[in-house]
């Protein structure tokens, strides 16, 4: 019924009336004896006017008073006719037209009453059907919900009645079972998918169920087309207002792939123990300053039991000289912080023995906590083979070294000699020679004569090449004057061999200040850059320089040539022996480091840089 409001459908009993709103304009009409009053004082002054001005037009008093009269017996003589005739009659009817309307409008009033008493019943009756509609569709809405919910959800769920009688059969059981809902309505759950749970069947459960208020667990389900899959089974009973049970509710879950997970969760912790317990390295993991877990090599290489897991720390198995920094690292990656991945330490056994192990440690969960796990890898023999090698190349050094003294100490010798013996010996030929010569000479010079003549330069030269052997197998200067004026003749020697390539030279540091130790070192490195630009830079300039940068002694040999690729000639160089690695071999020898700068194109720098102290620590 629609809504409407009582003021719609009726008049109100206080809304005016047209004829009443003209009455309420002009309030002299409401009463007829009003009304005639008016009338006669209206017709009174009409007719005084007339006679006035009838008369004369004169403002006399005489005429005024006979106009007075006149129309005074007018109104005397129509009054009572126009009463009787018109007044009267018209105050009765409008007297009883009062009446008449005092009672429409009661009983007006009374049927608007009841109409808006009957309005409200039916808008109160109109409310309750609404409020029953809305509670029927929310209470539908429920039922539609719930319905939905259990269609939705990934579980087979079966109502049954107390006999196990199918009442009800969600969606997803028909997928699981295959068989559809009209099919599965009151059909037996014992019959249409029977289902068994350590040899007991459904009656079982239903039993249990109404014993236990419910009942769980694994059962085996036979679908219709007779195959087996293992679920999870929660039986609840139903139970009436009266809590008498109506039936039971079953809900069925698919746990095919939760077993096939949990088979292959057991086979790969099967497979992890077997790795764990076997790896040739130890494995632990270390949690609030224990270890929790360690496989047997590990306990093997800190000579443990597994009884004593939970009583070993770390602490107690590396050693003291390594436990700060192992400590450190550890508690940096339990802050978050970048450690390294892979360092090296010394465990103890309790019987005292150390061994070297390789640590590797990573975060993991474990435990529902932040834990350390490690893998330690016994270096033992590795560090013993490279302390072989140490010891092996340390030999080889002071061997290298020595090969280079004794063959530095050789040269100065084989000079000596060519120089003292053979050097002398030729230039007393030559003087003997030449005093021979200086004699008379005979009128007819014979043949022996002349050759003896032409003798003398090739002694000369001979001296010369003595000379010039012994100054390169090891220059006098080098022993005489320094280092210092070695280097300023090597370079005029060689400007004066290679005449268009410009020698540049700046020595800045004092004969005193350069080590006894370098200077033969400096020079040879000197020596063999030089003779590597004249040999292949195809240069026009080179820069030779001797100097002091802090505390270091620093040769370089720089120049504008061709260059080239400084990593494949260092490589090919290995091979021979000689050139860079020869310059390296000798600067790495006497402490020091050579460096080589060069690209195709661009020149090449070589430099040589000694530490000033570490070089006098090694003299003293």
């Amino acid at each position: 019924m629609p809504d409407t409001p009582p003021e719609a459908s009726v008049l109100r009993p206080d809304a005016p009336r047209p004829a009443e709103e003209d009455v309420a304009r002009w309030p002299v009409l409401d009463n007829p004896h009003r009304a005639f009053l008016v009338v006669l004082g209206a017709i009174f002054a009409a007719e005084f006017l007339t006679m006035w001005w009838l008369r004369d037009i004169s403002l006399s008093m005489e005429g005024m008073t006979d106009a007075f009269l006149d129309s005074f017996l007018l109104l005397a003589v129509t009054a009572p006719v126009l009463y009787l005739l018109f007044v009267r009659p018209m105050a009765r009817g409008i007297a009883a037209r009062a009446r008449t309307e005092r009672a429409l409008r009661a009983a007006r009033e009374g049927l608007e009453r009841r109409v808006a008493e009957r309005t409200s019943a039916l808008e109160a009756a109109n409310r309750s059907l609404r409020h029953e509609m809305e509670e029927r569709t929310r209470a539908d809405r429920r039922i539609h919900f719930q319905a939905s919910l259990l269609d939705a959800v990934e579980q087979a769920v079966v109502a049954t009645d107390v006999a196990g009688n199918i009442l009800y059969w969600n969606r997803f059981a028909e997928t699981l079972y295959g068989w559809k809902a009209a099919d599965a309505q009151g059909q037996p759950l014992a019959t249409l998918t029977p289902f068994d749970v350590e040899g007991a069947c459904v009656d079982d459960v239903h039993s249990r169920c109404s014993v236990d208020r419910g009942w769980t667990g694994e059962v085996s389900v036979v679908r219709r087309d007779g195959s087996r899959f293992p679920a999870h089974l929660t039986c609840s009973p139903v139970r009436s207002a009266d809590s008498e049970l109506a039936g039971f509710v079953y809900a069925f879950l698919d746990i095919r792939e939760r077993k096939e997970a949990e088979e292959a969760l057991r086979y790969s912790e099967e497979k992890y123990s077997t790795l764990v317990e076997n790896s040739p390295t130890g494995i632990f993991i270390y949690r609030d300053g224990k270890i929790v877990f360690a496989n047997q090599r590990y306990l093997e290489m800190v000579g443990r039991s597994r009884d004593e897991i939970g009583s070993i720390t770390p602490e107690s198995t590396i050693h003291s000289d390594d436990w700060p920094r192992v400590q450190e690292i550890g508690r940096r990656r339990l802050a978050g912080e970048s450690v390294p991945s892979e360092y090296e330490c010394r465990i103890v056994s309790p019987a005292g023995q150390e061994r070297w192990v390789s640590v590797r440690n990573t975060l993991v969960a474990f435990r529902r906590g932040v834990s350390v796990l490690g893998n330690i890898q016994d270096i033992t023999e590795r560090k013993s083979a490279e302390k072989a090698v140490r010891d092996s190349r340390e030999a080889l050094r002071r061997l290298s070294a020595r090969l280079l003294t004794v063959q530095e100490d050789e040269r100065r010798r084989v000079a000596r000699e060519l120089h003292d013996s053979i050097g002398q010996s030729l230039s007393a030929i030559k003087f003997v020679v030449e005093r021979a010569l200086e004699g008379a000479w005979p009128d007819k010079p014979t043949q022996p004569f002349l050759a003896l003549q032409t003798l003398v330069p090739t002694i000369q030269s001979s001296v010369e090449e003595v000379r010039r052997i012994s100054m390169a197998l090891r220059p006098s200067t080098l022993d005489d004057l320094g280092l210092v004026a070695t280097i300023a003749w090597f370079t005029r020697e060689f400007q004066t061999a290679l005449p268009d390539m410009r020698v540049e030279r700046d020595v800045t540091v004092p004969e005193a200040a350069i080590p006894e130790a370098l200077k033969t070192v400096i020079f040879r490195i000197l020596q063999e850059a030089l003779h590597n630009v004249g040999k292949h830079s195809r240069a026009g300039r080179v820069e030779v320089s001797l100097r002091r940068e802090g505390g270091a002694l620093v040769l370089c040999v720089k120049d504008d040539g061709a260059g080239f690729d400084a990593g494949s000639a260092k490589r090919e160089d290995l091979g021979t022996g000689f050139g860079l690695s020869f310059m390296q071999e000798r600067a790495e020898l006497s402490g020091g480091i050579l460096t080589v700068a060069s690209a195709p194109g661009t020149g090449t720098e070589v430099t040589a840089r000694w530490p000033l102290e570490g070089v006098r620590a090694a003299e003293s």
